[in-house]
């Protein structure tokens, strides 16, 4: 699976390179320039039946070499797990740092650690048709498995419109993205899960979907809605005493 989703995304097209795509899709994506402030975007995610809360606090801001998006991931425990720097380049939302965290029991601190970015290619800003594949991978070892390696490779690919989205009382036009997903660990003989699904972005306010289906029998399913967007303080008032970050 790992190779198949490499070689299939290399033939049909690499990355953000092509540029004889027709469709602008750019504000389907996080409106970038509207989250100079901050907003944390709350997510229900509901795994085999299992309902939870993930937040994200999303932050764009302008630098001389361009315009970036700094994402922060909190779970239902207000834990960090993730935080990602994207850049808007012409053609899409490029990942330019990827850091992931592992709780440690003994100080009840986050430990971070760098990933390695493989394929930095996170969304595209143009599409021509559902032929293009876009690719972003990365891959990093666990400071409690030093000599693992876990690795991520996921392949998007633009579906057209789909159904209006409701928020808030209001209802947005999306576009469907196709996921393809790899999951694995090369330090366990190559252990690996493979997952299939699809994302729906709204037009003005980013991702606010998604299904996916893990395994060869589909034993794993997620699925992810936007639910509320609210401020920093907010959440920091809602996680109280619980608050990690």
């Amino acid at each position: 699976m790992k190779r198949n989703l490499y070689y299939i995304a290399i033939i049909v097209s690499i990355g953000f390179a092509c540029n004889l795509d027709r469709r602008n899709i750019k504000d389907y994506y996080y409106p970038v320039l509207d989250l100079q402030k901050g907003s944390v975007y709350v997510y229900e995610l509901n795994v085999n039946g299992e309902k939870t809360t993930d937040y994200w606090y999303l932050m764009g801001f302008a630098r001389d070499s361009g315009l970036y998006l700094a994402s922060t991931n909190y779970d239902n425990q207000f834990q960090i797990n993730q935080i990602a720097r994207e850049k808007m380049t012409e053609n899409g939302a490029v990942a330019r740092s990827y850091y992931v965290y592992e709780q440690d029991s003994a100080t009840q601190k986050a430990i971070q650690t760098e990933a390695v970015l493989k394929s930095p290619d996170i969304f595209p800003f143009s599409v021509e048709d559902s032929l293009g594949v876009f690719l972003f991978s990365l891959q990093y070892s666990p400071i409690s498995e030093a000599q693992s390696k876990i690795y991520l490779i996921r392949n998007r690919r633009y579906l057209g419109d789909g159904s209006d989205f409701e928020f808030n009382g209001k209802k947005y036009a999306t576009i469907r993205m196709g996921i393809r997903e790899a999951i694995g660990n090369e330090g366990e003989g190559s252990t690996e899960i493979e997952g299939v699904g699809e994302e729906w972005y709204a037009k003005g306010i980013g991702l606010v979907y998604f299904k996916k289906v893990y395994g060869d029998k589909g034993a794993l399913r997620r699925e992810y809605r936007l639910k509320e967007i609210i401020s920093m303080d907010e959440l920091i008032k809602r996680a109280g005493i619980q608050w990690k970050g």
